[in-house]
């Protein structure tokens, strides 16, 4: 079982932390974050250090997540978060224009993806891109809402897929002889 949420999360001085009755606010370069802060659960911030305790052990699962939402956003707000996104399909690409995303993926029609405030995309070439954004949890939503255009399939693996990720390919079926 991990222990992290019992160890101090560090900060660098450009980010500022605010904590208040039932939120903690990180600003910092790169942006804002609000963190909801459980009933159960104590924050606390010292010489460039956040330390999160639980009232008592049935606060236990609080205290690691919002250890862990509080510490992803002061790696958001300072050096951001990045996913790359890949296409696979013969013919089919993708390109950016300011915050929308064109895709050509086999539909009949080019699908417009908007891309909200907070999340920036760049073009590396017609068949990947890559999203940027300071919120971790929106990034990966976006990157879900995306993939939803057109999932990966499961014999050819055609698709829109994260780099990187795991995908088993099954058998095609055979005529019984």
């Amino acid at each position: 079982m991990s222990r992290l949420a019992s160890k101090p999360i560090a900060f660098e001085s450009a980010v500022s932390i605010e904590i208040g009755e039932d939120t903690v606010r990180v600003k910092g370069p790169k942006g804002e974050l609000s963190i909801p802060k459980p009933a159960g659960v104590d924050v606390s911030s010292d010489a460039g250090q956040i330390w999160v305790k639980r009232r008592d052990d049935s606060f236990r699962a609080y205290q690691g997540l919002t250890w862990s939402l509080i510490r992803n956003a002061v790696i958001g707000v300072t050096t951001g978060f990045s996913q790359k996104l890949e296409i696979v399909g013969k013919g089919w690409r993708s390109q950016v224009n300011g915050n929308v995303v064109n895709l050509q993926v086999g539909h009949s029609h080019p699908v417009n993806f908007e891309l909200p405030e907070g999340v920036t995309a760049t073009q590396e070439n017609p068949g990947s891109f890559t999203l940027h954004s300071h919120d971790k949890q929106l990034l990966g939503q976006i990157c879900a809402n995306i993939q939803k255009v057109r999932p990966v399939e499961p014999y050819k693996l055609k698709g829109i897929r994260l780099e990187g990720q795991y995908l088993r390919q099954k058998v095609r079926k055979t005529a019984g002889v």
